[in-house]
């Protein structure tokens, strides 16, 4: 392969302590340095999978930088994500009716738009909100057998998640709402990626609603979220996938999360075996190469994972670079967040014959990156 261009600059490598501070440091990369010197247009982040952009999402509208998704829709606008949080907006406010109606069609219960037109028009005309209008035709005895089993069901579970909320913390009642409908049933049976990639954006939404203290505070937070219009045009930065990027190009790109289990992606592993770590590693080669002036590369050590921090390895293919190639940052980033305690005993399992390479690598790392 041969190139008109010059050197160029080298990959930078940054480390952080956790996810939530690899957000924090490449945005601040991207303010001090980035801005001044390119469009925001021509900077992307890539990640290994779409549930990853989150955090980013997270940090961006809290101060203020225009993003994009590409190849995909923002965070709390993909479908699985409206559906929880609808179920989480009808336990905390009954008044509530268009999160009732999306509660009531996720998952289907055969309830057809006949039905609800009929409930909108008693509630209009006695001044009843949706669900008190369910209540009162339940009592009249309104509906049909099967719909009658549908309404007494699912009534009966919105009052005991109401009562449910006053004891458990609010991420856990997510957990509880989701089994209890079914809905996790749902996304667990049906073995796709498209599934697989929603049961992974519900746990990233889990790990979010532990940053705040109890689901009012979430909702509002979601609330101001989902507020935002930002426009497609203009100065954004990109966020997707590195499948997302290939065939183009930018100025800078942000390569974060390069963990094992995350990337190389340890399902797939599991799955595919040396294939599927063949695929992987083209995968990082199209990555990197999708960057025209500067890379960074990034990876944390250590992620939250249902309410427990487990300690991250950091991804084979960082060692597999060329030393000439590559500028590591002097220090890692001190870990803030005392939210959770960590609990290694409670972390994803890894078995031995996958795990043992990725714990030499992180013992070699970490005597790296101290000296």
């Amino acid at each position: 392969m041969w190139s008109s261009g010059d050197n160029g600059d080298l990959v930078k490598l940054n480390c952080y302590g956790n996810g939530k501070e690899e957000a924090q440091g490449i945005s601040d990369i991207l303010e001090n340095k980035i801005k001044k010197k390119y469009s925001l247009n021509n900077v992307s982040i890539l990640v290994r999978a779409i549930y990853q952009t989150r955090e980013f999402e997270e940090r961006f509208l809290k101060i203020g930088i225009g993003y994009r998704v590409l190849g995909g829709i923002r965070f709390y606008e993909r479908a699985e994500i409206k559906d929880a949080i609808s179920y989480l907006r009808i336990i905390n406010q009954k008044y509530d009716d268009l999160a009732l109606e999306r509660v009531i069609g996720s998952p289907k219960r055969g309830v057809g738009e006949a039905t609800l037109k009929k409930i909108y028009e008693y509630g209009e005309k006695n001044k009843f909100c949706l669900e008190d209008s369910i209540i009162k035709l339940l009592e009249k005895n309104e509906f049909k057998p099967k719909m009658k089993s549908v309404f007494i069901q699912l009534t009966k579970f919105i009052q005991k998640w109401r009562q449910d909320s006053k004891v458990i913390k609010h991420y856990d009642l997510l957990k509880l709402v989701l089994d209890e409908s079914g809905y996790s049933k749902i996304l667990k049976n049906k073995k796709d990626l498209e599934n697989e990639n929603r049961l992974e954006n519900i746990k990233e939404l889990l790990r979010a609603m532990q940053d705040y203290d109890n689901l009012q505070n979430f909702l509002e937070h979601v609330a101001l979220a989902t507020s935002i219009d930002q426009e497609w045009d203009g100065e954004k930065i990109n966020l997707m996938t590195m499948h997302a990027a290939k065939g183009l190009e930018f100025d800078v790109v942000f390569l974060p999360g390069w963990e094992e289990g995350l990337f190389p992606h340890q399902k797939s592993l599991q799955e595919k075996g040396d294939f599927a770590l063949e695929e992987e590693r083209r995968l990082a080669y199209v990555g990197i190469t999708r960057a025209r002036k500067e890379a960074f590369l990034s990876f944390a050590m250590r992620r939250a994972y249902q309410g427990d921090w487990m300690e991250a390895i950091p991804s084979r293919f960082i060692n597999e670079l060329p030393e000439n190639n590559i500028k590591k940052n002097e220090t890692i980033q001190k870990d803030t967040d005392d939210d959770f305690d960590f609990n290694q005993d409670k972390s994803i399992e890894f078995d031995e014959e996958y795990r043992s390479p990725g714990w030499d690598r992180l013992k070699r790392n970490l005597v790296k990156w101290k000296k």
